[in-house]
Order: C-alpha cells, then sequence, then structure tokens
C-alpha cells in the first residue's frame, strides 16, 4: 500500500470509529463516512464494500496486533499469573478502548460480527497455546479427536468472550486486571497447564457415604 492510500485508509478508519460511536452502527454510510474522512465515495470502495465491513476489518486487525505477541506463551510454570492473564487484558484494553462501539453489540444487527471479533482473538490465542502445549491435555480428553478439540475450543473461547462482553456492558471497565483474573478463574485450570483430576462419583456401597453398613 502507498503512502496515499494509506493515509485515506487511516482517515477513513478514524472516521468510522467516529460515526460509529456518534450515529451508531447500524446508521453508518459510505456517503457519511467518506465525507467524514475528506475522501471520494471511489476512495472509499477502494479500501472496503461497505462501512460496516470497514469498522469491523479496521477492529479486526487492531485486535490481532494486540495478541499477537501472546501467541507463543509458555506453558504454566508455577508463577502467580496464568500465562493467558496478559493476552485476557490486550483483549479487554482493546475493548475498553472502543467501549461505545462494543456496547452496541446486543442491540446492533451487526452485532455478531463484533462478537466474532472478540472470540477469534479469544480462539487464536486459546488455539495456539494448545498447539504449542499438547502435553497441558488431561488424560480425560485423550485421545483428542479432532469432535472433541473443537468442543474444547469452543468451549473456552466462546465462554471467554460472553465473560469480556458482560464485563464492557457493566459499570466498571477500569480494573481490567481483576476482570481478566474472574475469566480465567472461571474456566477450566487443564489450559493453564495444571490438568486436575476429574473425580469419580462415589456410589452409595460399602465405605461410601451414605452405606447403611
Amino acid at each position: 500500500m502507498d503512502a496515499r492510500s494509506r493515509r485515506s485508509r487511516v482517515a477513513l478508519t478514524d472516521a468510522v470509529y467516529r460515526l460509529a460511536v456518534e450515529k451508531g452502527i447500524d446508521h453508518l454510510t459510505v456517503t457519511d463516512v467518506a465525507a467524514e474522512a475528506g475522501v471520494s465515495r471511489d476512495t472509499f470502495y477502494r479500501h472496503s464494500a461497505d462501512p460496516v465491513e470497514l469498522l469491523c476489518g479496521a477492529l479486526q486487525d487492531e485486535l490481532t496486533e494486540s495478541v499477537s505477541a501472546y501467541l507463543a506463551m509458555p506453558v504454566a510454570s508455577g508463577g502467580d499469573d496464568s500465562v493467558f492473564l496478559a493476552p485476557a487484558m490486550a483483549v479487554m484494553e482493546h475493548m475498553r478502548d472502543h467501549t461505545p462501539i462494543y456496547r452496541q453489540a446486543p442491540g446492533s444487527k451487526s452485532g455478531a460480527r463484533l462478537i466474532a471479533i472478540i472470540e477469534a482473538a479469544a480462539r487464536q490465542v486459546i488455539e495456539t497455546h494448545l498447539d504449542n502445549h499438547p502435553e497441558i491435555v488431561p488424560k480425560q480428553l485423550l485421545p483428542m479427536t479432532d469432535v472433541i478439540r473443537q468442543m474444547s475450543l469452543g468451549y473456552a473461547s466462546s465462554g471467554a468472550t460472553a465473560a469480556f462482553f458482560a464485563w464492557i456492558l457493566g459499570e466498571d471497565v477500569d480494573d481490567v486486571r481483576h476482570h481478566a483474573e474472574v475469566v480465567l478463574a472461571s474456566g477450566p485450570e487443564w489450559w493453564l497447564g495444571l490438568p486436575e483430576p476429574i473425580a469419580t462419583p462415589r456410589r452409595p456401597g460399602r465405605g461410601a457415604a451414605g452405606s447403611t453398613d
């Protein structure tokens, strides 16, 4: 991308961010975004097919850059912080920077696209960690077939995404670290490299609670 195209892209991104807050995502138009950016409609279409695509693409690029540094994480080694704390905070700080936009997700016809941005980032971090550290998988999930893998990734990434949106829709979006720790504490420990044995329920009988002996 040449310098002129980069300037246009930056102007369009800044414009769509502002208008998404001022007018709402569902009311974005090519004419408004182009005018706000000071470019022609033809220039707009050289960068994106529609305003929501432009908005979501910009958010996606920004978030991808934020979490890219955390894709080669070590497995947990007894430290105080989870290996997922920093990337979780990166996602949440990104959402906080665009709070008025992400808070529109529940009532917007484009809400699913905003949610997909966050879930894709969460899944990328979790999936890369699993690929790098297959040893964290507890024996109860072995052999990890593709179905089991997709179930585990879906559960972890969608659960984290739901938690992130519950947080951004709340009143306290300042204490990112604390709420990131809440998200991690709510997830399965084995992702952190600390597999816990799954207890088998004991049946009533000799030596068990409820025994009549």
